[in-house]
């Protein structure tokens, strides 16, 4: 049973009378967003223990995540039921979750980045690539370049093949900006992908000011309203319809919910917002 967190804590926040009330929150997620025969059935598996709880993003709760992180750890858990949580390395209380098997994904090794980018590349590639990988910022706490994150390998690559015979970004930041950059592209002419750029700034400010890692028109709404680019919204709402947003996953349409592709972005655009000094945090 597949639970994504930023999903749980939206419907924890519009029908918190309904999970308070529940045999467990697991309960309660089905019991709103599957079909009656379905709830049903998943219902009967965490009954009888017969199910495995996949918990996906247990930092990604926002200003439910200590709710929900004691909810796990004091209900279902004692429930006895089978979980699997799965977190980013810096989400996690130790001490909390010390009953629980841990398992973490190593960084990938100088080879394992080489064979990765070679699929992609090319030898060709690969070997116009490895000086600027060499001279990639190092990760604080692995010790390692910053490329040993699959994610960021993904975006050395995505820049390398848009700037051939350019200089390559040098600090995560560039990264970051130059990714981020090329994403945007994807909405059409690179006129109006840059005029995008300060409302998805925005978008992403207000969401993530609000503790949430789902997106609504509310949000988009606001963000609008903040830069005075109502045309954009429009424009934006139809490109992530239409799968021209890397940046966005579009999670429904009606309500409209959405989400960063990855909640690094997220936070990536609201520091920048901050450090514009037209953004500020609430109080």
């Amino acid at each position: 049973i597949l639970i994504k967190i930023q999903l749980l804590q939206t419907h924890l926040l519009e029908a918190s009378d309904s999970f308070a009330s529940a045999w467990n929150w697991v309960d309660a997620y089905l019991k709103r967003v599957e079909e009656p025969a379905v709830y049903r059935m998943l219902r009967q598996s965490m009954v009888a223990r017969r199910s495995l709880i996949l918990l996906d993003g247990l930092d990604e709760g926002g200003e439910k995540r200590e709710e929900i992180e004691r909810h796990v750890t004091e209900v279902l858990m004692p429930q006895g039921h089978v979980l699997l949580a799965t977190s980013r390395p810096d989400g996690i209380d130790a001490s909390r979750f010390g009953r629980f098997y841990q398992l973490s994904l190593v960084p990938l090794t100088d080879a394992q980045q080489l064979q990765a980018l070679e699929r992609r590349l090319g030898s060709g590639g690969v070997r116009e690539l490895r000086p600027h990988l060499e001279r990639m910022p190092i990760d604080e706490a692995t010790q390692q370049r910053i490329t040993s994150n699959p994610l960021m390998l993904s975006m050395v690559a995505s820049i390398f093949e848009l700037r051939t015979g350019l200089a390559m970004p040098e600090t995560t930041v560039q990264l970051y900006a130059e990714a981020t950059r090329a994403m945007l592209a994807r909405v059409g002419e690179q006129r109006v992908a840059l005029a995008l750029t300060p409302l998805v700034q925005a978008v992403f400010f207000e969401a993530h000011v609000a503790g949430q890692r789902v997106i609504t028109a509310s949000h988009l709404d606001i963000a609008a309203h903040r830069v005075a680019d109502e045309r954009g919204r429009g424009v934006l709402r139809e490109a992530v319809e239409m799968d021209r947003m890397p940046l966005l996953s579009l999670l429904q349409t009606r309500p409209l919910q959405l989400q960063a592709a990855h909640l690094s972005f997220q936070e990536y655009f609201a520091a920048r917002a901050i450090c514009t000094g037209a953004y500020r945090l609430p109080e």
